[in-house]
This record gives C-alpha cells, sequence and structure tokens, in this order.
C-alpha cells in the first residue's frame, strides 16, 4: 500500500447521456476511496458522459485503472483498454505506468454481498429466505456470451442454500428478465440486479417489468407474486473494500510478472 501514496486510481464508469443518476455510484466509489487517503489521486470519467476516459485526468507516474462494471463484459475487456491505448495488463505509455485491473464485479464477495442484501431485504419486509426466490439480473451481451460470471455468482447463492431457488435472467440476452415469471415458482421474489448503477436500465427498463416505477422496491403483487425490487450494487459501502482488494490483486499480478521475467 506505501506505492499507492505516489499513484492514481483512475475509476471508469459507464455513466448515462440520458439520466444523472447513472454516474451516482461511481461518483460516491471515489469520495469514498479519497476519503481514505489511499492513492495521490482518485478521479472518476464515464464512458457515456464527461469527463470521458482518459489518462490525462491524473498525473501520477503509477496509475491503476479500475472498470467500475459488473462484469468482464465489452467494455471492461475491449473498449475501455482501447480507449486508454493500453497494450494489456501493464502498460507503459509516455513514461508512465498503467496497471488495468479487474473490473468490480468480478469479485468474489459479489455473491456475499447480494446474499446479505437480499437477506436484509427479506427481514425488512417480514419474509422467509427459505420461501423466497432470488432472480439475478444481469445485462448480458446480445451475442449470448456474457453470461459465465452471472452463472458463477448464481452458482454460489445456490450452494449456501438460503433461498427456495436462485435464477438468472438477463437484459439483452436469453432468458430476458421479462421471461422471470416462468424461471421461478416461489410466491416471493426479490430481483437482484447485478448491476452497478441505477441508470437507465435499473431506472426505465426493469421497474415495469416487475411492476414498479421506481429503480428499487416493493412490495408489489405482480405476475401473481409479491415482488421486491433492489437497487445497484454500487451503493454498497462494501465495494470500496472489493475495489481495494481487485488493485492489491493487480499488484500481485504484477509482481509475479516482474518475477517471471
Amino acid at each position: 500500500m506505501d506505492a499507492w501514496k505516489g499513484a492514481a486510481l483512475l475509476l471508469v464508469g459507464h455513466g448515462s447521456s440520458r439520466r444523472p443518476e447513472g454516474r451516482a455510484a461511481t461518483v460516491r466509489l471515489a469520495e469514498e476511496i479519497r476519503r481514505r487517503n489511499l492513492f495521490a489521486e482518485v478521479r472518476e470519467c464515464f464512458w457515456k458522459e464527461p469527463p470521458f476516459p482518459s489518462l490525462d485526468l491524473v498525473t501520477a507516474p503509477l496509475v491503476y485503472v479500475m472498470p467500475n462494471f459488473a462484469a468482464e463484459g465489452t467494455f471492461a475487456r475491449r473498449l475501455i483498454p482501447k480507449r486508454l491505448g493500453l497494450a494489456g495488463r501493464l502498460t507503459d505509455l509516455s513514461g508512465r505506468r498503467v496497471i488495468y485491473c479487474d473490473p468490480v464485479g468480478s469479485h468474489p464477495g459479489v455473491a456475499a454481498l447480494l446474499q446479505s442484501r437480499a437477506e436484509a431485504l427479506c427481514r425488512s419486509g417480514g419474509i422467509a429466505p427459505e420461501t423466497t426466490a432470488l432472480l439475478v439480473i444481469a445485462h448480458g451481451s446480445r451475442s449470448g456470451g456474457a453470461g459465465q460470471a452471472p452463472e458463477a455468482v448464481a452458482a454460489a447463492l445456490r450452494a449456501i442454500g438460503r433461498f427456495a431457488e436462485v435464477a438468472t435472467a438477463y437484459i439483452e440476452q436469453e432468458p430476458r428478465v421479462a421471461e422471470w415469471p416462468k424461471l421461478v415458482r416461489a410466491p416471493s421474489v426479490v430481483a437482484a440486479p447485478l448491476l452497478i448503477s441505477d441508470g437507465m436500465h435499473a431506472s426505465e427498463d426493469l421497474p415495469p417489468l416487475f411492476g414498479l416505477s421506481t429503480p428499487f422496491g416493493g412490495p408489489v403483487a405482480f405476475g401473481g407474486r409479491t415482488v421486491w425490487l433492489m437497487g445497484g450494487l454500487g451503493s454498497d459501502p462494501e465495494v470500496a473494500a472489493m475495489v481495494l482488494d481487485l488493485v492489491r490483486a493487480a499488484d500481485a499480478m504484477l509482481a509475479k510478472t516482474l518475477i517471471g521475467q
């Protein structure tokens, strides 16, 4: 962590050109990490709105780039590195060293975080997890190839065994979220978006599918069930700790790479 004192952390969020709340989770996350005084600089930037991703936003000679995305999809795997001119996990660029970290949603603690949030909702709603279905909602990909991480999260939740059912649904691939009544049978359903922000998908696309007009809420009677919809993961304070874990993992990866050279 001593090396972080002279380094910058650049958080790259999705943002939204239409909804200001699309940036809120990344802004809060940057503020929380800045408050801890671990890095020389902590800046946020966004794919869909200014400030756009650029290494010019920070001046430190060592830069950690962290995609604040829920999965290692097209943005984290290809588009963000291309925009920043990165050649891989480690890039020496214009006299600076840039370390590209795994996206926030790849952290192994995501399943436990969803579990904790869903159980807290059950307690406040007076329902038993054992009679409730947990529906994990991910973005997915139009090519249909982005389900690995969400399915791993769902498998981990099933292994914990607290909920009657755990199913997955996707915004942009099969099975679609609109089909959720066919995917679970329990009378009570907690819909848990595997999304970082409460942007367009969380604010506009998902609520009507669960009889709601707000990004999260419930209980509502819909589709013959009692339904709750949770907000995005990015609002949880535990996400800051996940970011720091992933920076440590990047440091460890870099150390092994340098030793092997």
